[in-house]
């Protein structure tokens, strides 16, 4: 199967992927699944019943390696649609053809051959990246930020006004905390660059380089923490000062208590 990648790079795929379809009776209408490669290996056998477990007991952890929710493809609003769901989660989205959605059986044949390919595809991009690998785990145990800056990124931000800036890095924290929390070592490379492009264009008080570590961090508080840096740009920006004195507060009672 030809899998054609309108958001990511099919030579580096990085990891979970909205896919869609096009009806063959309609080519306007689309059916989407998301597919995701499993971080951990995942032996199914061995949380199945005892009664089923002879049906299962020639699956290897290989097979479940990675899998396609829903199993056949779902009606979507528009591809418009998948593409800014795609670029908030900082999902590939990816073409797989077209196909007759009347046909249950197929589609769901469809998709189990995306979602292998999808597989195979990233096997190819990261199986034997075990340098990068160690790196990225070597961060991850320390808190520190990813990777280094793309100057390319300047490109697509320093046209934008701080209003925009700060709704792109509200995104792209987003992103990158799903990436941190998932493990998807390529794509937290990827959005700590695209962030740390755009604090080069945001004033030094909204404090970029804090948020970049709070947001790689894998504390429990990490979460919390960031979305109190992100809001406290955005006071700065609205000159809310009486909510910024509340919130630098927060921040100060919860690094406190880690």
């Amino acid at each position: 199967m030809q899998l054609d990648f309108d958001r990511g790079d099919a030579d580096r795929p990085c990891g979970h992927a909205i896919v869609y379809f096009r009806d063959t009776n309609d080519h306007e209408n689309i059916g989407v699944t998301y597919v995701v490669i499993l971080p951990v290996p995942l032996d199914i056998g061995k949380y199945m019943p005892p009664f089923l477990a002879g049906q299962v007991a020639e699956m290897s952890a290989n097979v479940i390696s990675s899998f396609a929710f829903p199993p056949a493809p779902e009606p979507f609003d528009s591809l418009d649609e998948a593409e800014r769901v795609a670029a908030i989660r900082g999902d590939d989205l990816v073409y797989a053809g077209t196909i007759d959605f009347n046909d249950a059986f197929d589609m769901m044949e469809r998709v189990n051959e995306a979602s292998s390919e999808y597989g195979k595809l990233y096997s190819e991009a990261h199986g034997e990246d075990a340098e990068l690998d160690a790196a990225i785990e070597g961060v991850l145990e320390t808190g520190g930020g990813f990777g280094e800056d793309d100057d390319v990124y300047d490109l697509m931000y320093g046209g934008m006004d701080e209003a925009d800036l700060l709704t792109e890095l509200s995104n792209q924290i987003g992103s990158l905390r799903y990436s941190v929390e998932g493990g998807d070592r390529s794509t937290a490379i990827e959005t700590e660059a695209k962030i740390r492009a755009i604090g080069r264009y945001l004033p030094d008080n909204r404090e970029v380089s804090k948020i970049v570590a709070v947001a790689t961090s894998t504390s429990p508080a990490a979460s919390q923490l960031v979305q109190l840096y992100v809001d406290r740009a955005y006071c700065l920006y609205r000159e809310d000062y009486l909510r910024l004195k509340k919130i630098e507060e927060d921040i100060a009672g919860i690094s406190a208590s880690e």
